[in-house]
């Protein structure tokens, strides 16, 4: 047997086998039932079909839904960093979450972001500006400060408060509202911040005093969740 035959015979017997262990492209949807991470990527076992996917590593908790594109199914696959033989498992090209939540309780403007992109609507300034350090900003008489208001927030709600504070960060036009995050110095992360939302704007980068309404427990939809935000904003410097 020539060479030639040789080496034509080796490239079929390689096409056989990857056919053998790898199916078509998949693609769907499904409810993660479970997930772990490992040397950078995301495997998620969905409870519709049974079927694990894996993808680029991603940051997906239990019953939320994935979206997975371009799979390719193979069979008795070992992960050595797992240290775990998968009967079958499907590699995705792309996989992502469905509804993107906010994890956070105090979740930021940077965050609605996020939302407002999904929507289709302006998102969040890249401006930086450097946070205040404590004692920096003086408490505004007859005010409260952002620790005191995160502290305070479950006997504060339905109540109108004001705050001296820095805005951080601006997301403009998201559901309806602008939605400002304010830092004074006081408390430690994440409950150093306050998310406050307004019909008015301000800069990035200004010392401001706002007042508004303390609203507890504010549920958006889709997960997007907060233990406290100030609403009906109103600025002055």
């Amino acid at each position: 047997m020539n060479v030639v035959k040789i080496i034509s015979l080796a490239i079929a017997f390689l096409l056989f086998a990857s056919a053998s262990s790898a199916s078509e492209f998949l693609s769907g949807t499904g409810t993660v039932v479970e997930t772990m991470d490992s040397a950078g990527y995301t495997y998620v076992l969905l409870e519709e079909d049974g079927r694990w996917i894996a993808g680029k590593q991603l940051e997906v908790l239990p019953g939320e839904m994935v979206r997975y594109e371009n799979a390719v199914e193979m069979g008795e696959f070992h992960s050595r960093s797992l240290d775990r033989t998968f009967e079958q498992i499907a590699f995705s090209q792309r996989l992502e979450l469905v509804n993107p939540r906010i994890r956070s309780d105090h979740a930021d403007s940077n965050a609605m972001a996020i939302v407002g992109e999904q929507l289709g609507i302006t998102k969040s300034t890249d401006t930086v500006t450097v946070a205040p350090e404590a004692g920096e900003i003086a408490p505004l008489d007859g005010g409260k400060t952002i620790d005191a208001i995160r502290t305070e927030y479950q006997q504060l709600h339905d109540q109108q408060v004001a705050v001296r504070a820095k805005v951080m960060k601006v997301s403009k036009n998201i559901l309806g509202k602008n939605w400002i995050t304010l830092q004074d110095g006081t408390g430690s992360a994440p409950g150093n911040k306050l998310l406050a939302t307004s019909a008015e704007l301000v800069e990035i980068g200004d010392l401001v005093t706002a007042k508004g309404v303390i609203k507890t427990d504010v549920d958006l939809g889709s997960g997007y969740k907060y233990k406290v935000v100030m609403e009906e904003t109103t600025f002055t410097k």
